[in-house]
């Protein structure tokens, strides 16, 4: 136990030790609530700066992250990039990522960041890091040498990490992250329950998905569909891959920019989605609340014909049921009018603290991690897709499925604007009312476009 904690233990100790004296005293109980909180927090903020990242080890470039599955493999690149360069590269791993970005967040306020980190959330909270001063261009880096670090990447990998020309956030227009893989979300269906049902081809349209997952509850113990929408994120990427594909992305920005009305019967419609699933019984018991590991853990037992899930899954189902028999498709189209969109882009980055005296070393190391042998072997160990051209051929077989539609992408990071929290916080909320039967699809539009007014009379 270092310093920072034996600080930290004593304090707590003593609270609890009086806090029952301070207590049946009415007139500390003001000191109990409101001053000594104060104290303790202002000691931690002593603690924690008297072992600044930025001070401490200063040969050591250190990295914040929230990936538990990775940190073994992230240990192991970082003692062969010591034993090639001499340089030490220390992985701290926080979770889970909800405390991992309440650190993330709590160290920016303090000017405390260590010389690389990654940001959990919305573009709106990197650009907040980025006006603060906390993250390094990376452009200039990128642009040496004709360009040579820049042209490596997947396209869509360094557009995740940049902010356009005119963006709404008032951020300059460069590079500010160097992805490390790259992910997109997709229908999954199981092989060997379609062929149990009777069908040797995945859906073409969502009217044949509701069939096929009605035909799956003649199989024993089996569901029509798993998702972990207890992560209610996966809710509003679904419900946005719909929109693209039943109003179009003109009419959806329309709709985030306040011009369109959630009333409307194209947004009826995308709500009615769920409504549709529910009443022809192809859900699994417990979606509203389930986790996406538990989501997981029900494919992979080959208990439900389709899911919704993201590239990642491939190394869990490996691990859950290697003998797992699935395959890739779009999200089924409900119009033929547009083309149904997927989530994609970097999956994980890193960031270089601007204010960290070790900024070059920090970039010459992500430089290193994004070369061809560390990327493949990111891959073999992690099975994630890389974020680098020209690793195809070390991908399995099972993963490289996801390949095949990323001409179909979108991502919240790559729009031009963004919907208020809130909102979505309504959006989601409403979907689980629907899915719990308490709410309709216009129920549920004219609570969203009343929260939505709400947003707009604030700006």
């Amino acid at each position: 136990m270092g310093r920072k904690d034996y600080f930290k233990k004593g304090i707590f100790i003593r609270i609890y030790l009086a806090r029952g004296w301070f207590m049946r005293r009415k007139i500390y109980r003001y000191i109990y609530n409101f001053l000594l909180p104060s104290f303790i927090m202002g000691g931690i903020i002593w603690a924690s700066g008297c072992f600044s990242p930025q001070t401490s080890q200063k040969n050591v470039i250190t990295v914040w992250h929230w990936m538990s599955d990775r940190q073994s493999t992230f240990e192991e690149l970082a003692k062969k990039y010591e034993q090639e360069t001499g340089i030490k590269v220390h992985f701290e791993l926080f979770f889970p990522p909800g405390a991992y970005s309440q650190k993330i967040q709590a160290a920016a306020a303090a000017r405390d960041l260590p010389d690389l980190f990654g940001i959990l959330g919305e573009k709106r909270i990197i650009a907040s890091f980025i006006k603060q001063g906390n993250i390094e261009d990376l452009t200039p880096y990128m642009e040496e040498n004709q360009g040579e670090w820049e042209k490596r990447f997947i396209d869509i990998s360094l557009k995740f990490n940049s902010f356009a020309e005119g963006n709404i956030y008032g951020v300059k227009p460069m590079i500010y992250a160097v992805p490390i893989d790259t992910m997109n979300i997709q229908f999954l269906f199981n092989k060997s329950l379609l062929k149990k049902i009777g069908f040797d081809t995945p859906p073409s349209n969502w009217n044949e998905f509701l069939k096929m997952g009605e035909s799956a509850k003649d199989i024993p113990h089996t569901y029509g569909f798993v998702c972990g929408w207890g992560e209610t994120w996966f809710l509003y990427c679904l419900v946005s891959n719909y929109a693209f594909n039943i109003m179009g992305k003109d009419k959806f920005f329309a709709t985030l920019r306040g011009e369109i009305p959630y009333t409307d019967p194209d947004w009826i419609r995308i709500f009615s989605l769920f409504q549709e699933m529910k009443e022809r019984g192809i859900l699994a018991v417990g979606i509203v609340t389930m986790t996406n590991k538990e989501a997981e853990q029900l494919f992979a037992n080959n208990r439900a014909l389709f899911s919704f899930n993201g590239s990642w899954g491939v190394n869990t189902y490996r691990q859950m049921n290697p003998d797992l028999q699935y395959d890739i498709m779009l999200p089924p189209p409900v119009s033929d009018k547009y083309s149904p969109r997927i989530w994609a882009g970097a999956g994980s980055s890193f960031m270089v603290n601007a204010n960290s005296p070790r900024k070059k070393e920090a970039v010459q190391f992500l430089k290193w991690l994004t070369e061809k042998e560390q990327q493949i072997f990111l891959i073999e160990r992690t099975h994630n897709l890389p974020s680098i051209k020209g690793c195809e051929d070390k991908i399995d077989s099972n993963l490289r499925k996801f390949l095949k539609n990323m001409e179909n992408t979108t991502h919240p990071n790559l729009w031009p604007i963004n919907e208020s929290s809130r909102v979505i916080e309504a959006i989601n909320t409403g979907i689980q009312k629907i899915l719990i039967g308490e709410k309709t699809p216009l129920e549920v539009a004219k609570e969203v476009q009343k929260v939505k007014e709400s947003t707009l009379k604030e700006k």
